[in-house]
C-alpha cells in the first residue's frame, strides 16, 4: 500500500518540479530532470519509511498476554502448528519446541503459481505460469506471568520473484488462529513508531548536487538573456 502510494507521489512530484523548473523557469526542458528526480525522492521517502515501519510491525507484532497458563498455551500453539495445512498439504516443520526455554522454531515451505508476461519476436505479449518457492520462518517465545502467558511472534518470509507479500495471508491467519485457541490477547508491548528519522546522507548529497546544477543553469539563463 505505502509502496504504491510512494511511487505515485514521487512520480507526481518529479513531474511537477521538473516541468516547472525546466519548461517555465529555465525554458530548457532537460534542466529540470535531475532536480525533479530529487524532489520526487524527497516526496516518496517519508512514505517509504512509513511502509517499512508498518511491514516490520506486521512481521514482528508486539507481544500479547493470554489468560492461559504457559504449559497449556505452549501445547495449544504446538498443536496448532502441527494440525494446520496449506495448499495441497504443506505443513509447518518444527525442528525446535523447547519446553524449558518456552521457544518454538518452525519453518513452512510451499510454492505458488505466478503469471509471467513475455514478448515474442513479433512483439506479441504472452503469459505463462510457473511455480515460485516461498519459505516462512517463525520464532515463538513465551514467558509466564503468574497464570498468564506472554507470547512474542517473529516471522521472516523468503520468496522468489517480486511478490514480497506472498506469505502475508499465512502470517495473518496464524495470528488469528492463535487468538481462536487461546482467547483474545491483550497488548504486552508496543509497536515501533513511524517517527521520521534524519534524512540519509546519500539523499542530502543528491540534493546538494541538484542545487549546484540548478544554480549553474540559473546563472547561464541570467547571463544569456
Amino acid at each position: 500500500m505505502f509502496l504504491a502510494v510512494a511511487i505515485i507521489v514521487g512520480l507526481a512530484a518529479a513531474g511537477i518540479v521538473g516541468s516547472t523548473l525546466g519548461v517555465i523557469v529555465l525554458q530548457k526542458a532537460d534542466a529540470g530532470l535531475f532536480p525533479g528526480l530529487v524532489a520526487g525522492i524527497w516526496a516518496a521517502w517519508p512514505l517509504l519509511h512509513q511502509g517499512r515501519v508498518e511491514r516490520f510491525n506486521f512481521l514482528h507484532p508486539p507481544p500479547k498476554r493470554y489468560n492461559t497458563p504457559i504449559k497449556i498455551a505452549f501445547q495449544k500453539v504446538r498443536d496448532l502448528l502441527a494440525e494446520t495445512t496449506y495448499n495441497f498439504g504443506d505443513k509447518w516443520h518444527v525442528p525446535t519446541a523447547d519446553t524449558q526455554e518456552r521457544r518454538i522454531h518452525a519453518i513452512l515451505n510451499f510454492s505458488d503459481e505466478a503469471v509471467k508476461m513475455e514478448m515474442d519476436a513479433r512483439g506479441g505479449v504472452h503469459t505463462r505460469t510457473e511455480r515460485e518457492k516461498r519459505t516462512l520462518i517463525l520464532d515463538i517465545q513465551m514467558k509466564s506471568e503468574a497464570d498468564k502467558t506472554v507470547i512474542q511472534f517473529d516471522f521472516v518470509p523468503k520468496v522468489e520473484g517480486s511478490s514480497f507479500t506472498a506469505c502475508d495471508s499465512i502470517v495473518a491467519g496464524l495470528l488469528a488462529n492463535t487468538e481462536a485457541v487461546l482467547g483474545t490477547g491483550t497488548p504486552a508491548g508496543r509497536s515501533i513508531t513511524g517517527a521520521l528519522p534524519a534524512p540519509p546522507w546519500w539523499l542530502l548529497g543528491l540534493t546538494a548536487y541538484a542545487l549546484f546544477l540548478l544554480w549553474g543553469d540559473v546563472m547561464t539563463r541570467v547571463f544569456h538573456q
